[in-house]
C-alpha cells in the first residue's frame, strides 16, 4: 500500500519523470544543512519531486520577517526551522524518513548527520563566524566521504547554485578553502571562499559593503529568488539521481529578463565599477 500511495502521490510527474527516475528519487537520502530560505526552498522542491529520505539540521527558529520568502505561516514563528520542515514533509509524504537536528550542525553531530547522506545541499547561515566555521566543517567532512554538494545564495532576484563534485575527488571547495579560513569576517571568507565578485549582481555588491561594516545587519532577501531555487533544484537532482556531475554554476537573474539592451550594457558598466570599488573595500577587511 505505501508503494501504491507513493505513485500515486507522484503520478502527474509521470513521464516528464522516467518510472526508473522516479525510483531514483524515491531512494536516493538527501541531507539539508540548514532549513531558511534556501534550504527551506530546496525541500519544498525536493517533497514535491518525489524524495522521501531526508536528512535536516538548523538551530534557528522561525521570525516574522522570515515569512517575506520562507515556505511557512505565522503558526510556524517561534518553532525550529528543521522541526518544521519534518512536520510539513511527513504532511505531504506520511510514509517519509525523515530525520532532524534542531541544534544544527556540531562538530559532535555531523557524522550522524552525514550517515549514508547521497546528496547534501549547503545552506548554512553565515551572518557569524561560528555559522562559516560550521559551514567550512561540513565541507570538509563531506569531501572526506565524498558526498556531492550544492551551495546556494539568494541575491536579489538573482538565484545561485554552486556544486562540489566530491564524489569524483574534486578539490575541497574548489582549491578555496584556505583563503576562506584564512578570513575572519563570515562575509569576506564566503567572498574569498565561494564566490566571485563578478558574480554577484550590481545591488547586492553595494549592501556588501554595509554588511561587512555591520555584521549584525540583515541581508536583504527576496521571495522570487527563493522560489526560483524550488524550481531549479527539480532539474538540478533529476540529473543527478541519473549519473550527471553536478553543474559548476547555476546562476539566473530574473531582473535580466526585463531590461532592455541598453540597460543591460548601463548595469553592466555599473557593476564593473562597483566590483572595482568592492575588490579595493576587502583589501583592508581581515
Amino acid at each position: 500500500m505505501r508503494e501504491e500511495d507513493y505513485y500515486s502521490l507522484y503520478e502527474r510527474n509521470l513521464p516528464l519523470i522516467s518510472l526508473e527516475t522516479q525510483g531514483e528519487l524515491k531512494k536516493i537520502k538527501v541531507g539539508v544543512a540548514g532549513c531558511g530560505s534556501t534550504g527551506g526552498a530546496v525541500i519544498d522542491g525536493f517533497l514535491r519531486l518525489g524524495v522521501t529520505n531526508y536528512h535536516l539540521c538548523d538551530n534557528g527558529d522561525y521570525e516574522l520577517n522570515n515569512l517575506n520568502r520562507q515556505m511557512v505561516f505565522r503558526e510556524d514563528i517561534g518553532k525550529n526551522k528543521a522541526e518544521v520542515q519534518s512536520s510539513r514533509v511527513l504532511n505531504i509524504n506520511p510514509n517519509a524518513s525523515v530525520n532532524f537536528w534542531n541544534e544544527g550542525i556540531t562538530k559532535s553531530n555531523i557524522n550522524e548527520f552525514l550517515t549514508e547522506v547521497d546528496f547534501l545541499f549547503d545552506a548554512v547561515d553565515v551572518t557569524e563566524r561560528e555559522g562559516m566555521d560550521m559551514k567550512l566543517l561540513l565541507h570538509e567532512v563531506a569531501h572526506a566521504k565524498k558526498i556531492p554538494v550544492s551551495s546556494s545564495l539568494d541575491l536579489g532576484y538573482l538565484q545561485w547554485v554552486k556544486g562540489y563534485n566530491y564524489q569524483n575527488g574534486e578539490d575541497l571547495l574548489g582549491g578555496k578553502m584556505e583563503a576562506a579560513k584564512k578570513a575572519k569576517s563570515p562575509l569576506k571568507a564566503l567572498i574569498d571562499g565561494f564566490i566571485s565578485l563578478e558574480e554577484i549582481p550590481l545591488e547586492l555588491l553595494k549592501e556588501a559593503e554595509r554588511l561587512i561594516k555591520d555584521p549584525s545587519a540583515g541581508a536583504c532577501q527576496l521571495g522570487s529568488a527563493c522560489f526560483l531555487l524550488s524550481s531549479i533544484m527539480g532539474p538540478y537532482l533529476i540529473n543527478f539521481v541519473n549519473k550527471k556531475k553536478l553543474p559548476d554554476l547555476v546562476k539566473i537573474d530574473l531582473m535580466e529578463y526585463f531590461e532592455s539592451q541598453q540597460e543591460k550594457e548601463e548595469r553592466k558598466a555599473r557593476t564593473k565599477e562597483a566590483v572595482g570599488s568592492l575588490s579595493e573595500f576587502l583589501k583592508g577587511v581581515v
